[in-house]
């Protein structure tokens, strides 16, 4: 047994810990034999520990179901599960089940797990982390940086000057308020990229823009430290202290250069042969972990924090494939999700309400803090505004820069094993940071939504172009699955000098790797371009390319983009392309395709996820959106048993009213008017005595648009029109089963925001696929057999901001948002 004061596990009905001194048997071993031998399995350390684990992910995981509804981060759940099973509550309530949590073999277990975990888990954020960020960032998030750490430092310096006399004495002894300005006057990027992951707003605009201003201020006090701490101790009168400072200094010079010219071009050698697309081998991954868990090591010789070697040596490798790739598929689930839980819920064990005894030591440590965030927000703020930043979009980064958690919690665990902070002031700092982390995530969600910025204020669709004017049209593709139905689209679309065509290509890649999203032009031979590696994106623009070749000179043109990011935010980099070459026109794939063997099989893995990206870019985009359905029946040649003079292409249009069909109607009219494209549009009308008295304004423009197409295009051979007058909608589909194999191209209008009519009733309460409407969606079931490709068209719409998390279910209830 070890020697010295004995630990009281009970003290006042509770359970505590004495952090300083551990009183376990030395004989215990690390795995028990189980209960039947007479074991108690909680007596050894594996066994706990593992108990921790369980306890702490389902209870962390059961908080976040509830607070994430405010928009709480995953993070202050976790802290909070700490606390529950800590001395204020469980160890209160329960104190011999409270006890297991408070055991020194319990508590060591989680103190080296946590901080093993936390350490690879700062190296997978530094690999993924895209330095060029802080050279693309401008002068914006360089003044944020500058401003936004060195106001906080100077507020709280002048708090702490203004209440020297009511200071505890042993505050100043302890460098306690020093340390805690440092690293409170901080905008970690840690902590900013994880809650903004969270808060699915990682490639928004002010998003990318508070990651920059982190990890500026980042580098800058981390470079700031170590210079000033050298300069004093090597300035001191003191032989020693010089020799100290000036050792330091040396040495922390050689433990960059060693990791710039040492660690990071032995890990380059290793990933420079894998296949692009390929994960790194075990052998290569072990040894990469290898190298980081070195710099850890010596990073605390030299007394450095344990992360800050990996996590600089993370900054200094490049992310995404392979590097990026392998750490995230093979690290993440393990560390963040179920190790990397230990060391929040450890800070949240510490938290000991009991402990707050003095209302003006609490108060006057929050008055600190306080001075601190206010001057942050002020310091964050006032460059945004400078720049012609909106005042709520300032105040949003202001916020942002004011986020707390990862850091805020290591460091103070940190503190407290070091005896700088007491049970009062740890506690107090702990509801700071729980506090602070909960308001602003929420107060960020709550006032800032990306999607305001795609509200339709001018008209951008295929109806309203002008004559002669080029149809501007975003392709997105996700894989090379989806470019030979896009280009065969294209080609239909016949364009020619006199009616040209612009081709903006989005390559959508999942964000894998990085820990932020990338929009950028295409560029070839750039390895890193997306997750697979550049061959995917080549081939893709290279087809592109080749189609825009292959027509007549001034009749195409292409400019491709490469867009890797979160499923959940991939419909705003989409939309902000969209608004910035304003298209009229976005054409997504649909996420099925029909098989070989005649099945719908999805187009990728994560069929799910694009499936709700389609539906997010219907939502909130700046123009109308097309959903391609691919069954096979397009191509961009002419068939062998075509004759000769026939139309390469033939489409359908079924056309049942409302400004989604006249936009179909307007597309396909484009598509046939300077090409040998065959079309024939199929109007569905009721019976007379069955018509209700619906919009007359729009029934107004079905007219007009049906007699222009009429009086100018049908000419009963390669243009036709045929009004079929039907009662119920089982006529209608009979039409639809007996007309539809006769041609190439399907086009429907999604009819969503249209009033429902007695031809769609009794369909649109089978539907299965919301985001195609009514007859995109029996058009693609099984049930109906139709092997023809279709697409569906909406017109552009009023998008209402803040709505981009509504489920698919929730999307056809709301109320019709009006269309430009």
């Amino acid at each position: 047994m070890s020697q010295g004061e004995p630990h009281t596990p009970h003290e006042h009905g509770e359970v505590t810990v004495d952090p300083s001194l551990f009183c376990f048997d030395a004989n215990a071993g690390a795995t028990s034999s189980g209960v039947f031998a007479g074991d108690d399995p909680l007596k050894f350390y594996f066994p706990l520990l593992l108990y921790h684990v369980c306890i702490v992910f389902g209870l962390s995981n059961a908080i976040h179901a509830v607070l994430r509804r405010a928009n709480v981060p995953l993070v202050i759940s976790q802290i909070l599960a700490g606390v529950l099973v800590g001395p204020s509550f469980l160890g209160r309530a329960l104190p011999h089940v409270g006890e297991l949590f408070a055991t020194p073999e319990g508590w060591l277990a989680i103190n080296t797990v946590g901080a093993y975990a936390f350490m690879l888990q700062i190296f997978v954020i530094g690999v993924k982390t895209d330095l060029g960020m802080i050279a693309k960032s401008g002068k914006k998030a360089i003044a944020i940086a500058v401003f936004g750490t060195a106001a906080p430092h100077i507020a709280m310096y002048s708090a702490v000057a203004a209440f020297g006399a009511r200071v505890p004495p042993e505050w100043i002894s302890s460098l306690m308020l020093t340390n805690l300005n440092s690293w409170w006057s901080l905008s970690a990027f840690i902590v900013i990229c994880s809650t903004l992951d969270d808060l699915n707003l990682l490639s928004s605009k002010l998003g990318r823009l508070a990651m920059s201003a982190a990890l500026i201020g980042d580098f800058a006090n981390t470079f700031c430290i170590a210079g000033v701490t050298s300069y004093i101790l090597a300035s001191s009168p003191l032989e020693k202290l010089q020799r100290i400072g000036l050792a330091s200094f040396i040495a922390f010079t050689v433990f960059i250069l060693s990791m710039a010219y040492v660690a990071r071009p032995a890990i380059l050698r290793l990933i420079r042969h894998v296949p692009e697309g390929a994960l790194l081998s075990e052998a290569r991954l072990v040894t990469v972990l290898l190298i980081a868990v070195t710099c850890s090591f010596a990073g605390e010789i030299l007394g450095l924090h344990a992360t800050y070697g990996p996590f600089m040596l993370g900054l200094m490798l490049p992310g995404g494939a392979p590097l990026g790739v392998s750490m995230g598929e093979r690290l993440d689930r393990l560390v963040a999700g179920v190790l990397m839980p230990l060391v929040f819920a450890q800070g949240g064990m510490r938290l000991d309400f009991s402990k707050l005894t003095d209302a003006s030591t609490c108060l006057l440590l929050e008055l600190f803090l306080v001075v601190g965030v206010v001057a942050k927000f002020v310091a964050s703020l006032v460059p945004c505004l400078f720049c012609g930043l909106p005042f709520r979009e300032a105040c949003v980064v202001g916020l942002m820069m004011n986020f707390k958690g990862i850091t805020e919690v290591v460091y103070a665990s940190a503190f407290m094993d070091a005896k700088m902070l007491d049970g009062q002031v740890y506690a107090t700092f702990m509801i700071t940071v729980l506090v602070m982390g909960a308001t602003t995530s929420s107060l960020v969600k709550f006032m800032y939504h990306p999607e305001e910025k795609y509200v339709a204020y001018e008209r951008r669709t295929v109806e309203h172009k002008k004559l002669g004017e080029e149809l501007r049209v975003l392709a997105c593709v996700h894989s090379q699955v989806d470019v030979a139905p896009m280009v065969a689209l294209l080609d239909a679309s016949c364009p020619t000098p006199m009616s040209p065509i612009a081709v903006y290509l989005l390559h959508l890649a999942p964000l894998a790797g990085l820990t932020s999203s990338v929009l950028r032009p295409f560029r070839q031979g750039d390895r890193n371009c997306v997750p697979g590696g550049c061959t995917d994106s080549a081939r893709i623009v290279n087809a592109f390319q080749f189609f825009v070749q292959q027509r007549p000179p001034g009749s195409a043109s292409l400019l491709p983009f490469v867009c890797i990011a979160r499923y959940a935010t991939m419909h705003d980099d989409v939309c902000a392309v969209a608004l910035d070459k304003r298209a009229m026109l976005i054409v997504v794939p649909f996420h099925n395709r029909l098989a070989i063997d005649g099945s719908i099989e999805p187009t990728a893995a994560n069929a799910g996820a694009v499936q709700a990206a389609n539906a997010n870019i219907l939502s909130y985009s700046p123009c109308s959106v097309a959903i391609l359905v691919d069954r096979g029946s397009l191509s961009t040649v002419a068939g062998p048993t075509t004759a000769p003079g026939a139309c390469p292409h033939n489409v359908a249009l079924y056309f049942l009213g409302g400004p989604d069909d006249r936009e179909a109607l307007a597309l396909a009219t484009h598509m046939a008017e300077d090409a040998p494209i065959g079309l024939t549009v199929f109007r569905f009308v009721l019976p007379p005595e069955q018509r209700n008295s619906g919009d007359p304004e729009e029934e107004r423009l079905d007219e007009e648009a049906l007699k222009e197409y009429v009086k100018r295009w049908v000419d009963d051979n390669r243009i036709a029109y045929a009004e079929n007058m039907v009662s119920v909608s089982d006529e209608m589909v009979g039409i639809i089963r007996k007309t539809s194999p006769s041609f190439n191209l399907l086009m429907v209008g999604r009819r969503a925001e249209s009033e429902e009519t007695p031809l769609t009733a009794g369909i649109s309460d089978w539907s299965e696929h919301l985001e195609l409407g009514v007859l995109g969606d029996l058009l693609t079931s099984t049930d109906f057999e139709c092997r023809v490709s279709t697409l569906v068209v909406q017109q552009q719409t009023r998008a209402a901001a803040g709505e981009a998390n509504r489920s698919l279910e929730n999307q056809g209830k709301q109320q019709p948002d009006g269309h430009v």
